[in-house]
């Protein structure tokens, strides 16, 4: 079992910017209607499939640093904290500026903050936040940081915007295919950020118990990006997500269970001591079965994939953020962060709020 413990870390300030342009699968949908009626698809699939009306989106010229600067700016102001305390940055979108400089280090100079400090991107697909929380604890944990600020900001539009024109001009195209590339379409974008520090800075902040980690690397053809996700590459950016869903989904599920386990010996809980779980949540295939074979109870989960889609790697952290003020989370409930990314990855983070 790979696993991390804590005792001196927490998370002190959370923050979400929402993207404000809401384009609804409907919408979609009404640019392939050629295509659906070549393929005898009725409108209303995409939604029929995934559970998705609605995701929101940034104007496309709008680059992650930027909204990702916006969230962090706000964490910090929420958390009260110095930016001259600030030892670490971690960027986590797969969606970036460039191909490189890192957009961390945009976001640090558009922050203001210090030199003698670490800041780097992790691009893990959809479970770079949760990579990025567990770094950034690991170095807050063995006391060579004191605090730090995790950020993510995805900014798909352009990359929608190039899968229905490739959809559209794709004459051949058949039904199998369309089925690959339509889980593109239930992305959308948003940004977060926390602020981690330890303890000593926030005592009553919501205290990170650990977390555990499996990678079943044998299923790392089910979910593929063809190209770099950096949002400025000129006329030659092309990017175009192929997914075998029911597959994807039914490895996940196995995975979890097998992580489930692991963070039930690693942190001590049973299921019944879960008060409340996010999962990276790509549409209402994480249903009942997919519970039933984890192990754990769906009543307790939290979701948002209904209103803003998938936002990739900012999902399952958007997903605490507006369901910790919405559930009026209690000090003291344990919170379980169920992680899913390609590769495929998983990442079970336990927190004590």
């Amino acid at each position: 079992m790979l696993k991390f413990l804590y005792k001196d870390v927490v998370i002190k300030a959370m923050a979400v910017e929402t993207p404000p342009i809401e384009v609804t699968s409907a919408e979609l949908e009404d640019k392939l209607a050629p295509l659906y009626e070549r393929l005898g698809i009725p409108l209303g699939t995409l939604e029929k499939l995934s559970g998705i009306k609605s995701r929101y989106l940034w104007d496309k010229e709008v680059r992650p640093s930027q909204p990702a600067t916006k969230v962090a700016e706000s964490a910090i102001s929420t958390a009260g904290i110095d930016k001259g305390d600030i030892d670490v940055l971690i960027n986590c979108s797969v969606t970036r500026d460039y191909f490189e400089p890192a957009t961390a280090a945009l976001v640090h100079r558009n922050l203001g903050l210090k030199e003698n400090s670490l800041a780097f991107d992790i691009t893990n697909a959809c479970i770079g936040f949760s990579d990025g929380l567990i770094v950034l604890s690991n170095m807050i944990e063995q006391g060579a940081a004191r605090a730090g600020v995790i950020v993510t900001a995805e900014a798909i539009s352009r990359t929608l915007e190039i899968c229905i024109e490739h959809l559209i001009k794709s004459e051949n195209l058949g039904r199998d295919k369309l089925l690959q590339l339509l889980p593109t379409l239930t992305l959308g974008s948003s940004a977060v950020a926390f602020v981690v520090t330890h303890k000593s800075l926030d005592s009553d902040g919501h205290r990170l118990v650990g977390a555990v980690s499996r990678t079943a690397s044998e299923h790392n053809e089910l979910c593929i990006g063809n190209d770099d996700f950096a949002a400025f590459q000129g006329d030659d950016f092309n990017p175009l997500m192929e997914t075998e869903s029911a597959k994807l989904i039914a490895a996940a599920a196995k995975l979890g269970g097998r992580t489930w386990r692991d963070a039930s010996e690693a942190f001590g809980w049973s299921r019944d001591d879960v008060d409340h779980i996010f999962c990276h949540q790509v549409g209402r295939q994480v249903n009942d079965s997919f519970y039933q074979e984890m192990g754990l109870d769906i009543s307790k989960e939290f979701t948002v994939y209904k209103k803003y889609g998938n936002p990739i790697s900012a999902a399952l952290p958007t997903a605490l953020v507006i369901g910790s003020k919405e559930k009026q989370i209690s000090k003291g409930e344990k919170v379980l962060l169920t992680a899913f990314g390609s590769g495929l990855n998983c990442r079970f983070i336990g927190i004590e709020w």
